[in-house]
């Protein structure tokens, strides 16, 4: 899944990478992003939701850590540490927010295929606004605006027939995978709303590695609770492999590179780039699953990837 937004328009580095650069990036992270959903549907066989989501935000850490006093501006760092530790009441509650992402998002991938779960998610484009609405006036311009109407009825059309055409909707599985996706997609917007009223001057890297930094203990503590201890699974070698690289691709690699790009080609560029994602994840998908999307279900994800667009651009250019 793309990063939350926030203040990505913020230098982060003294040596920003070029234009060309940044975009082989983005397209990287993307990549990443589409892996990831595969690897976690595999793992999903061996270890159970909050097991893995510990492992993979713990080697994610291991990059974004030094992701960030790599690239962060030196002069700064002590103060936005600083900041951190002022905050700490509010980035607790933004962790929260996304132990809840992660949570239905993994729990997701254990029910439906990740084509599908990728194409859900897009509704997170239509959740934002609405939500952004409720905590930013400036926003409410968005919501008059016919553009905005009309891709949010493309977005939610399109997701009412990727959901119908799965030819599964009566099947109890396959109708809590998709309500767990939307969750996610919901709470995902949640996150990057907080993340933009609450600690917009965090750079970004400093600020999920923050985050991820409280969500390791509350999933190893979630794990030991509903297991009445921390029981280690029989998994084969390959799934713990596989739950290693989803860490370090999906979150810790996919993670920094994204914001190290947004700053140098902006939030629009990174966003439409993003909306290649669920036709990697599905390609993928195939090719590991033998996912297939019903002619249904591809012309609603158009319209959703469609719908989503519109609402993206629109956000931004109103914002300026």
């Amino acid at each position: 899944m793309s990063a939350s937004t926030t203040d990505l328009d913020r230098p982060q580095a003294p040596h920003p990478p070029t234009y060309r650069a940044a975009i082989t990036m983005n397209l990287v992270a993307v990549v990443c992003w589409a892996v990831a959903p595969t690897m976690v549907k595999t793992i999903s066989r061996s270890f159970p939701v909050n097991f893995q989501n510990a492992w993979r935000y713990l080697v994610a850490l291991a990059v974004l850590w030094p992701a960030y006093l790599l690239t962060a501006d030196r002069t700064r760092i002590r103060a936005d540490l600083a900041e951190v530790r002022r905050l700490a009441g509010k980035i607790a509650v933004i962790a929260l927010v996304q132990y809840a992402f992660q949570v239905s998002y993994t729990y997701s991938l254990t029910l439906i295929y990740p084509g599908l779960m990728t194409l859900v998610s897009q509704t997170t484009a239509v959740f934002g606004v609405l939500l952004a609405v409720a905590f930013f006036p400036d926003e409410r311009r968005v919501v008059r605006d016919r553009m905005f109407l009309a891709g949010a009825v493309f977005a939610l059309s399109g997701a009412l027939l990727v959901v119908l055409g799965g030819g599964s909707w009566d099947s109890a599985a396959f109708s809590v995978g998709v309500l767990s996706a939307l969750a996610s997609s919901l709470a995902w917007a949640l996150l990057g709303i907080l993340i933009r009223r609450w600690i917009p001057h965090v750079p970004p890297l400093l600020s999920i590695s923050s985050v991820f930094t409280i969500l390791v203990p509350l999933f190893l503590a979630s794990y030991a609770v509903a297991n009445r201890g921390f029981p280690v699974p029989a998994a084969p070698p390959i799934d713990w492999v596989l739950m290693i690289a989803s860490g370090l691709l999906g979150v810790g690699i996919g993670q920094s590179l994204f914001y190290r790009a947004v700053p140098v080609i902006g939030v629009a560029t990174s966003t439409s780039i993003g909306l290649l994602i669920p036709l990697l994840a599905t390609v993928i998908s195939w090719l590991a699953f033998g996912e297939k999307l019903s002619a249904l279900q591809v012309v609603g994800g158009c319209l959703l990837v469609a719908g989503s667009w519109f609402v993206i651009r629109l956000r931004l250019s109103l914002r300026g």
